[in-house]
């Protein structure tokens, strides 16, 4: 998606110039960003040490992306206390001093063939809505010879300055009021701040931007954030990119991690989030339909499947735990889940201490150590190795009546943000087989009796030896408790599902087809293989149909 518009920031990679232009030829990037060249600040650089810049990128077909200069990195007035942060090599310099330096700057650029300089908005004061107008007035007149010389400056949001945040960079490019005066938004640098909540951040400023900076942060339980590979911290990249490219963003993207793994080398941290970011668009699917309001995507195997769905959840969980204190989840159990459950666990940058999980069902008179249990199943496969903060599992050796209470008042204690499902080779979600199924269900869990199409699913996917072995009766959540939970991701893989598939996209909305129930649900995407999706064409919906069966 963006392979032909991603850089990065040279010193980033390595200290010697010629190393990283090196490095970032062999990876295939397009753009090099200018911050410190051997040492030296850009905004320093001689003329011959320009035409040398100059000569190096040409020789390796890559094109400059910007200046990532230090300029208004300084205090308004020295006398009084102030944040601070790396000046990446250039020396505290006053107000007047910067503004030399901004027209030096303006040519540097002009000789590397670039219009776009990063600049920031003063070391952070104490009263920081105070000084406002004095940054403001500053910026105005920094815009003002951008203008005249076409270029334009880029506001970064960093913490240690007046505009360290989105809502603070948004009013003061507001305020100027100068096409030469736009947002340069790094995410990453808004994760480590105290305001982060996705997508909020990025509303703020995605009107007003002209560059992206990609860096990743994740915070420790009662630690300090760091800087982390992309791919592992708390910005939710893949739904980050996908906005920024809904709305038409059309800038470049560029990478500046400022992570060193322990022992290790820039160019290693480097490499780590540039592999990061490719893996979470790795995944790309074959065809994408929409069947209703269900969004239906269909990948190659069950492998790259079941690791784009863990992929998407994961993303939403990070977005969701980015504005919420405590996410609670619904896992299903079924061998179809294999793939996805093996993903979701290596994920990274997922607060699990933070996750509420439940699981949507549990056959009745089994013993409870028996390995054909759900709770079993998925203790195995995800709770045993993510440990989530809160578990909660169906007791089906517990009197029935009272279990389906007690377990009613666990979900029905506050919304459900993320259910992960399956669908049945008679087309059921959770237990629910179409003789028991009912879209208007009052109650939340219940006592089903199985069909016959469903046992024998569960003998055909090597739970049970033989039909008789099957359980006749589960407790399993309702349909409309399934449809109650914020974001649903249904992953089915698996020729014996090919006809459940194509009912629940093609058929009538009825419970002889439970699963054809979520194309009503305004945000649920199916993860689909081949085999269980069958030949890829258009989808042809049949009519909303016939209500109850």
């Amino acid at each position: 998606m963006i392979v032909d518009r991603l850089g990065v920031i040279s010193d980033e990679v390595s200290d010697d110039f010629i190393e990283a232009l090196d490095w970032i030829q062999a990876e295939g990037l397009k753009y090099v960003e200018i911050r410190v060249v051997d040492g030296i600040n850009v905004a320093n650089l001689t003329d011959d040490q320009i035409e040398r810049v100059r000569t190096e990128v040409v020789n390796r077909s890559l094109h400059i992306s910007a200046l990532a200069s230090p300029l208004f990195k300084c205090a308004l007035d020295p006398s009084r206390p102030v944040e601070a942060g790396d000046r990446f090599g250039q020396a505290e310099e006053s107000v007047d001093a910067h503004f030399a330096k901004l027209q030096r700057t303006i040519e540097i650029a002009q000789k590397l063939g670039t219009s776009l300089i990063r600049i920031f908005s003063f070391w952070r004061e104490r009263e920081t809505e105070a000084y406002a107008d004095v940054v403001a007035t500053h910026l105005k007149k920094a815009a003002d010879i951008a203008a005249q010389h076409n270029v334009t400056l880029l506001l970064e949001n960093e913490a240690s300055c007046n505009g360290g945040y989105a809502f603070e960079v948004a009013s003061l490019i507001r305020e100027v009021n100068s096409p030469n005066l736009k947002a340069l938004w790094d995410p990453g640098n808004e994760a480590l701040g105290v305001h982060w909540s996705y997508p909020q951040v990025y509303n703020e400023v995605k009107d007003l931007l002209a560059h992206v900076h990609l860096k990743d942060a994740f915070t420790e339980s009662g630690g300090k954030p760091s800087c982390v590979p992309i791919g592992s911290g708390r910005v939710p990249y893949v739904q980050q990119i996908l906005d920024l490219e809904r709305e038409g963003y059309q800038g470049l993207y560029v990478i500046e991690t400022h992570y060193i793994p322990p022992g290790g080398t820039k160019m290693e941290g480097t490499k780590q989030s540039l592999e990061g970011l490719r893996k979470l668009f790795s995944y790309p699917s074959l065809t994408e339909e929409k069947a209703e309001l269900l969004n239906v995507k269909v990948f190659e195997n069950r492998q790259i499947m079941g690791a784009a769905a863990a992929v998407a959840a994961g993303t939403k969980i990070k977005e969701l735990q980015s504005r919420k204190d405590n996410v609670r989840i619904v896992f299903a159990a079924a061998p179809s889940q294999n793939e996805f459950l093996a993903e979701l666990v290596k994920q990274e940058g997922i607060d699990w201490a933070r996750i509420t999980a439940f699981h949507m069902d549990e056959y009745i008179g089994l013993s409870d150590d028996a390995p054909q249990k759900f709770s079993q199943f998925l203790c195995d496969r995800l709770f045993k190795m993510v440990k989530p903060g809160e578990l909660h599992l169906i007791q089906s050796s517990s009197t029935i009546e009272q279990e389906c209470q007690r377990y009613s008042e666990l979900i029905a204690a506050a919304p459900i943000d993320i259910i992960c499902l399956g669908i049945g080779e008679n087309g059921h979600i959770a237990f629910n087989d179409p003789p028991v199924a009912d879209f208007a269900d009052s109650l939340i869990l219940k006592p089903v009796e199985l069909d016959a199409a469903c046992r024998q699913q569960q003998v055909n996917d090597g739970c049970f030896p033989d039909f008789d072995a099957v359980p006749t009766h589960a407790l399993t959540l309702t349909i409309p408790t399934m449809m109650s939970g914020a974001h649903l991701f249904c992953i089915v893989p698996g020729s014996t599902k090919r006809a459940a598939i194509e009912q629940t996209l093609r058929g009538p909305i009825t419970t002889s087809c439970p699963a054809s129930i979520l194309r009503t649900h305004p945000d649920c995407t199916l993860f689909v293989d081949q085999d269980s999706y069958g030949l890829l064409q258009p989808l042809q919906v049949s009519r909303r149909g016939e209500g109850h069966a």
